[in-house]
């Protein structure tokens, strides 16, 4: 008589369903650099103040950096409206769109759903953008939502009623 040999079940691990703290974290990372850099392209091309130029010129003759030449470049750069601006309708547009994740989410197979799972609305989109800021207020309290939340959800999320998915 011939016995049948059974083996195991294969295990297949599956991934979250909801975007992990660390992914989260690197997709700002890949954003925030990508902004940095483009809006430093653009802002140094169509400049017409030389103050920038000026200001690293300095820099490279002196071989490094001086306290007044950073806050210089810092204002030059981000203490203006144009790279709030920009921060606002790439976050808004690109989270809202048809592929419903930023640059950094889509690299790293994230989206943004309301809770059905359907794409968000530019309402909501706005709304999370915004409501970031309560996130930030207590010292960060609201991004560390997520390690305690069911489906990884930070304060911003819970205002503007979204999630953020692995797909």
């Amino acid at each position: 008589m011939q016995t049948a040999l059974t083996l195991p079940a294969p295990t297949i691990k599956r991934s979250s369903l909801y975007g992990s703290l660390t992914t989260r974290f690197v997709a700002f990372l890949v954003d925030t650099t990508m902004l940095v850099f483009f809006y430093t392209i653009i802002f140094y091309s169509i400049g017409t103040n030389a103050d920038h130029i000026h200001s690293w010129d300095k820099t490279f003759q002196h071989n490094g950096f001086s306290i007044p030449d950073l806050i210089l470049i810092g204002k030059i750069l981000f203490f203006n409206p144009y790279f709030a601006a920009v921060h606002w309708l790439y976050y808004t547009l690109l989270e809202s769109s048809p592929k419903q994740a930023t640059i950094g989410k889509f690299t790293l197979g994230l989206k943004v759903t309301d809770l059905r799972g359907k794409r968000i609305t530019i309402w909501q989109s706005n709304l999370r953008y915004f409501s970031k800021v309560l996130s930030i207020m207590p010292v960060c309290l609201g991004f560390l939502l997520i390690l305690v939340t069911r489906r990884h959800q930070m304060l911003h999320d819970y205002f503007a009623r979204t999630v953020v998915v692995a797909d």
